[in-house]
């Protein structure tokens, strides 16, 4: 172990906690739901009512908390799916579902950028692992005829990516997977809160073909809580609850959370100017980028997520310090979470944010260039 550290800080790759919950470039929290007021006073109504912190038991046992159920069963519907799941976090529901959906005599296929808890899933399922190209339906198309036509065939990929904030072109990989049959889950962890009518994410917008097997939406982020919702079909939810490791022999999550996040799905749905606010400032922020010379992905729709991509971990550094000694936190994304020579700053964006804290950032960004 001494000897890995060591080379850790030889090689500039120590990460350290983060200690700034408030860093306002610097976090998930795309609508501004964690500490919106009146989310917070339902909350302390809630409490007063009942509600508890923790959940006492596994779902199996005590901890079948008629919250879990009321988010569950609204989380479908709006999903558009027969039945749902909560989990204590989304990499726990996509550990889950991957582990469920296929075993050690089947093909996963999964975008080359795809989570790691995506990738987690698939290495303990045991079945083969295969890799396409980032949001290529046509290479996608390619792997899948390398896999055997015989055995389940499960492609994963996320609705927009975590690290460069482009978006999937779900309905041409639904397309190709129903062409050659095989099963689509969408990781819709930076998605839900955000897009379609019912703010469950990107995939909302997708038929509901045999292909698309499930859906995970994150509650951590624009949901301003925490947890994971799996929206599937009845049989996988089944099918978790008396086999899988990760549901049964856990503590089930807090109500409290469980709570939070169906009032953010709701505030989501309710107060459209929220994601009207994050999408107005993510199109002000790409141009300002883009004049200050930072070059990023295709941008189909408006994210609230950034790389800053500066030419190695060095100038990655560099700028996080300029930035943090002009007032501005962000941190720096390192392998493995990004390939070698791709070190960057990830900056976010959120609904209340003040425009003119925004331009601040874009000024001192082209003044820097």
């Amino acid at each position: 172990m001494e000897e890995r550290r060591r080379k850790r800080e030889l090689d500039g790759m120590v990460r350290t906690l983060g200690r700034d919950w408030s860093a306002d470039f610097c976090h998930n929290d795309y609508l501004g739901l964690a500490c919106d007021p009146d989310l917070r006073k339902r909350l302390e109504l809630a409490v007063a009512g009942g509600l508890g912190a923790g959940s006492t038991g596994s779902r199996l046992l005590s901890g079948g908390h008629p919250v879990f159920r009321e988010l569950e069963e609204e989380f479908a519907r709006a999903a558009g799916t027969p039945a749902a799941l909560f989990f204590a976090s989304a990499s726990e529901a996509n550990r889950a579902a991957v582990t469920t959906l296929v075993s050690r005599h089947d093909v996963v296929v999964l975008d080359e950028l795809a989570h790691a808890s995506l990738w987690d899933g698939a290495l303990h399922s045991g079945a083969r692992r295969l890799r396409f190209s980032h949001n290529d339906p046509e290479d996608l198309r390619r792997a899948l005829r390398e896999a055997p036509a015989s055995k389940v065939r499960l492609v994963l990929v996320e609705s927009i990516y975590s690290m460069d904030g482009d978006a999937a072109p779900l309905a041409d990989l639904l397309r190709v997977c129903e062409e050659e049959d095989a099963l689509l889950l969408v990781d819709e962890a930076h998605g839900a809160g955000l897009y379609g009518e019912n703010r469950t994410g990107l995939s909302e917008g997708l038929p509901r073909s045999g292909a698309l097997v499930a859906t995970t939406h994150g509650c951590g982020k624009a949901l301003g809580s925490a947890g994971g919702v799996l929206c599937t079909s009845g049989a996988v939810v089944t099918e978790i609850v008396n086999t899988c490791r990760e549901f049964i022999f856990t503590t089930a999550p807090s109500p409290l959370a469980a709570w939070a996040s169906l009032e953010g799905l709701r505030t989501a749905r309710r107060e459209a100017w929220r994601p009207e606010a994050l999408f107005s400032l993510s199109r002000r922020c790409e141009a300002g980028l883009r004049e200050a010379g930072f070059a990023l992905p295709v941008r189909p729709v408006p994210t609230a997520i950034f790389p800053l991509l500066c030419g190695g971990l060095e100038a990655a550094e560099t700028l996080r310090q300029d930035l943090s000694n002009a007032g501005y936190g962000l941190r720096v994304i390192r392998p493995p979470t990004v390939a070698p020579g791709t070190e960057r700053l990830r900056l976010t964006l959120c609904a209340t944010l003040a425009p003119e804290r925004l331009e601040g950032l874009l000024a001192f960004l082209r003044a820097r260039s």
